[in-house]
Parts: structure tokens; C-alpha cells; sequence
């Protein structure tokens, strides 16, 4: 279920080309930085660019609160995407992004985060793995991750939160493509939400990355290929015969 359905989106950054920024893998650059130039950020053989970021804010006692208002008194955080940081992840093996702040909200509060970017791959990536830091069973930290081609077709989902009493994988989840893919999007959703009394959710870091094909699984396309082409010909011999 998408909470920003629930919550509806109070306010919104737009990308702007204005300077084109290239961060590579040994930096460390903020996600409003990425947005405002329109820039791109690389680690090995991914470049992920068109960043975007959106949020919505809730008050269990004050429906008409803003996330401005919330921020200023302490309740949420964050609001403003120059405060999330993005940098590789530190997975080792399967490059891809790193995002860390402090993500916190208090009793009887909430905050949804909507995260996207693109990803490019010279390489074709096989799977997408998703975690984070958050306590489990200290408030409610969820991240729905859906990932689609670039018409938009959904291809991949991620599903995980730090409730352990039901069956969403705790703190991370991974998916494997039907098919390698070289260029998608990726949209994360991430709520944390405190019901009265229920504790105080935080979370300071989200990993993600992403892996190309197993060498067997590529052999395996290759033999199949070739046995394909192999009794292809077999055929046409008949058939001239």
C-alpha cells in the first residue's frame, strides 16, 4: 500500500538543469544537490540521474499541520533533500547508493518520504537487494520500493519494515529480474509513522545494490543459445534433405 495515497503529498522538489553535476563513487554529494543540477551520480558500471524527491507529513492531532511547522518544533525530519546524504553504498561486491541522515519522527507523528531516480548500467543487472538501520518494534519504519523499465512497466517490488510480528522481510529484501535489464527506474517509499504510544522510529542509513547475472547463470544462456541455434540448423538440414 503507497501511504503517500493516504497522506497526499504537501509539498515537492523539482530537478532543474542548472549545473550538470557529476559526482563519482569517492564522493559524497546531497540529494538536493542532485536534484538542483540535474546531476548524476556514478559508481562503477551504474550512473544514476533524474533524482527527484517528494514528502508528506502528518500530525495525529493537527490535520491541517505542515511539514515546515512539524520540522521547526522538532517532530519530523527530514524535510529538505540538501540534508540527505548520498554516497556509495559500502555493500562490497554489488556497487550501488548509500542515502544516510537522520530519519526520525515522534510519538504521534509521521513522515512519508517518496525517493526516485534513474538507474543506466554498462553491465546487465540481474537482481536490486534494499536495507536499512532502523530498531525493530521501536515505531513503524517501511520502505516499498517499486522498480519499472522506462515505459513505465513495473518489473520488480521490495517490501521491508522493521515490524517483526508479521511477514514482510525485517529490515531488507531483494528481487530478481525475469529478464537482465541495462536501464530502469526506481521509486522508493518510505514511511516512518509513530501512533500514539507506539515508540519512536529512526533510521540513519538506507543501502542499496544492485548485481549483474552469476557466471553460471550466464554460461547457462550461452549453452541454451547455442543448442538453440545448434538445432536450428539441425532443422534447416532436414528440411533441405
Amino acid at each position: 500500500m503507497n501511504h503517500l495515497s493516504k497522506i497526499g503529498i504537501a509539498c515537492a522538489v523539482g530537478a532543474t538543469a542548472v549545473l550538470g553535476l557529476a559526482a563519482s563513487p569517492s564522493q559524497t554529494v546531497s540529494l538536493g544537490e542532485l536534484i538542483e543540477s540535474n546531476g548524476t551520480f556514478q559508481n562503477k558500471h551504474l550512473t544514476f540521474s533524474n533524482f527527484s524527491f517528494q514528502l508528506a507529513c502528518l500530525d495525529f492531532n493537527n490535520p491541517n499541520a505542515t511539514c515546515e511547522e512539524l520540522f521547526e518544533v522538532g517532530h519530523v525530519r527530514p524535510i529538505n533533500p540538501f540534508k540527505i546524504q548520498v554516497s556509495p553504498t559500502t555493500h562490497p561486491g554489488n556497487p550501488g547508493l548509500q542515502f544516510k541522515d537522520f530519519f526520525r519522527v515522534e510519538d504521534g507523528y509521521g513522515v512519508d518520504l517518496a525517493l526516485s531516480y534513474d538507474v543506466t548500467s554498462t553491465k546487465p543487472i540481474q537482481s536490486i537487494h534494499l536495507d536499512f538501520d532502523a530498531v525493530l518494534d521501536s515505531g513503524q519504519v517501511e520502505i516499498i520500493e517499486t522498480v519499472s523499465d522506462m515505459n513505465g512497466n513495473p518489473i520488480g517490488q521490495l517490501f521491508a519494515d522493521n515490524i517483526t510480528r508479521n511477514n514482510v522481510p525485517d529490515l531488507g529484501d531483494s528481487d530478481v529480474f525475469d529478464i537482465p535489464v541495462t536501464q530502469f527506474h526506481v521509486l522508493k517509499d518510505i514511511n516512518l509513522t509513530s501512533l500514539p504510544g507506539t515508540g519512536i522510529p529512526t533510521m540513519t542509513t538506507i543501502e542499496q545494490g544492485y548485481a549483474v547475472p552469476e557466471p553460471l547463470t550466464i554460461l547457462g544462456s550461452v549453452v541454451a543459445l547455442g543448442f538453440g541455434v545448434a538445432l536450428k540448423k539441425e532443422q534447416s538440414r532436414k528440411h533441405k534433405t
